[in-house]
């Protein structure tokens, strides 16, 4: 369900904080590039048109992307310079420690997640 308040647009998933992490970097530009991804929304552009969503969300299911990586997760993995760079961004994209966390602050684990960097 997608509602709109003004500029306010919301893409409610209700699908928790990984599955929406994973979604926002699909949408790339259409996602809010200022918004922390939660467990029930992903906030969507403010100009967000329906040619621009179905532009977009067309063939999203084959272009999955992986949701950005905090440098200091990376950092905090354990062996990090022993592994390429690609698996450790999907160690932990899949992590268990990131399936309904907000974004990366001190007080979380290294599996950290965010969607974008802000």
């Amino acid at each position: 369900m997608i509602s709109r308040g003004g500029r306010d647009i919301r893409w409610w998933t209700w699908a928790g904080y990984r599955a929406n992490a994973t979604l926002a970097a699909t949408l790339g530009s259409l996602a809010d590039e200022k918004q922390r991804v939660d467990e029930a929304s992903i906030r969507l552009r403010g100009d967000l048109t329906r040619e621009m969503w179905h532009a977009v969300t067309a063939d999203a299911a084959a272009q999955l992307s992986l949701p950005d990586i905090d440098e200091r997760a990376l950092n905090g993995l354990k062996f990090n310079e022993a592994l390429p760079r690609r698996l450790a961004v999907a160690t932990l994209s899949a992590s268990p420690t990131s399936t309904a966390s907000p974004p990366y602050s001190a007080n979380r684990p290294a599996g950290s997640v965010t969607a974008r960097t802000v």
